[in-house]
């Protein structure tokens, strides 16, 4: 993906990214900022179309936004005149699906994400987090095929964030989808990816793939138990010292010490 700035350079976001995900596959992607993770997932999406190369599901090219694919942004994006049913309603209602079949689906997915009891409150009186839920929610019940997430958690709390990716492993293992997940998170990357690629900058390019266990794990453990094993610290510092490398490379070698994470 190259943009072109009237008067400028062009500035190349994205060279030679080749990928292919199998159906229900978790992927995390994780690089510094600038690597074009976000534009990847716009072209992914149908959002941009790339200047070269295309995008397929199954044999099928993407030539624009479609149902088969949700997105669940870093801020929930609902709709604050509705309440929490309308909101998860809509993709439905505007498909045109059987009310009744609808209000099912709605009440069904209200309870996977813990919502059941908040369904007739305005989402302006929801916490982040649980407007984070609603989003989830609404995504799913148009039952795309591909979930896409650019930053879901990114604007939650420590605590909050973890019980966020819990759900978010419970509704990979439960509903089957593939989900490509966005985050600016080394732990957070690590803990949702049983497929992990670190991009790197100028052009954005998948810098190196891992193949991790960790989402499994997550599925019968706490998120902190999984990030205290010494296998999950070591990969973690392994994958924090390649992206502070990367920084360091972009700020022209100006930083120095360790990099830490919250």
């Amino acid at each position: 993906m190259t943009f072109t700035v009237p008067g400028g350079s062009p500035v190349h976001a994205l060279k030679n990214v080749s990928l292919t995900l199998e159906p229900g596959e978790l992927l995390s992607v994780l690089g510094p900022s600038g690597c074009g993770k976000s534009t990847l997932l716009n072209i992914i999406a149908g959002f941009l179309a790339p200047t070269s190369g295309s995008v397929l599901l199954g044999n099928q090219p993407v030539k624009g936004p479609g149902a088969e694919r949700g997105m669940v942004f870093q801020q929930g994006a609902l709709f604050e005149w509705m309440n929490v049913e309308r909101n998860v309603a809509y993709g439905p209602d505007m498909m045109g699906k059987d009310k009744a079949e609808t209000r099912k689906t709605v009440e069904r997915l209200l309870k996977v994400v813990g919502l059941q009891d908040f369904g007739s409150k305005p989402v302006y009186q929801l916490s982040g987090g649980m407007q984070q839920r609603v989003a989830l929610a609404r995504c799913l019940a148009n039952d795309p095929e591909v979930i896409l997430m650019d930053e879901p958690l990114g604007a939650l709390d420590a605590l909050t964030r973890e019980k966020m990716q819990g759900l978010v492993l419970k509704l990979w293992k439960e509903t089957g989808k593939t989900i490509i997940l966005i985050t600016h998170s080394v732990e957070e990357a690590l803990i949702l990816g049983e497929r992990l690629i670190v991009m790197a900058p100028r052009p954005g390019r998948i810098e190196k793939e891992y193949r991790l266990d960790f989402a499994e794990r997550g599925l019968t453990l706490s998120p902190r138990e999984i990030k205290s094993t010494p296998e999950f610290v070591a990969k973690r510092e392994e994958i924090l010292s390649m992206i502070w490398n990367m920084e360091d490379e972009i700020m022209g070698g100006g930083s120095s010490g360790n990099s830490t994470e919250a």
